[in-house]
């Protein structure tokens, strides 16, 4: 319980300091304001959440992503960067990452057949293993984190992310 009502104070005291702000500044719009950082702050502590459940099994949510996509992939060539788009990492990103699972003995990098310039990545059969074990706690992970919304919940936040995530990207691509 006492968690609890630090969590709570603490979302408190984050909104009374938005309404400060809006008490400030009248034309700000408080409710968007509002509803950002609470998703921005939720993805975090989402992100957060994940990784304390792959601990266990030395992998953070970007490893776990790149093996688990390389899994899906499996006998299809993959390269560095189609997989940085799929999980939102950058060239730089990418590369450490896979140094990282490359180092472990989870990924193999061979040049491609197709082009000398690119590299292709496959999993190891340690790789494998490791996600068959570290896959349930990923999905119980997630699980949690969403299960105070229940199925309807879920396929409303789902739709309304969906919609929200078209218009943003949207917007970054220079369309109105």
């Amino acid at each position: 319980f006492r968690r609890v009502l630090f969590r709570s104070e603490t979302t408190m005291s984050f909104e009374r300091r938005i309404d400060r702000f809006c008490a400030e500044h009248p034309d700000a719009p408080r409710d968007l304001i509002l509803a950002s950082r609470l998703l921005l702050r939720s993805a975090r502590l989402l992100r957060h959440h994940i990784e304390r459940a792959l601990a266990p099994f030395e992998l953070d949510l970007s490893q776990y992503l790149v093996i688990s996509m390389l899994a899906i992939d499996a006998g299809e060539p993959t390269m560095p960067s189609e997989l940085g788009m799929s999980i939102d990492a950058t060239r730089t990103q990418m590369t450490r990452l896979i140094d990282g699972l490359s180092a472990r003995g989870l990924v193999v990098r061979k040049t491609s057949e197709h082009d000398r310039r690119s590299l292709e990545l496959t999993l190891t059969p340690a790789a494998h293993a490791l996600l068959e074990r570290a896959a349930p706690a990923f999905h119980a992970a997630y699980g949690q984190a969403w299960a105070p919304l229940g199925q309807t919940g879920l396929a409303s936040a789902t739709r309304d992310l969906a919609a929200l995530h078209e218009n943003l990207a949207a917007l970054e691509a220079g369309q109105p």
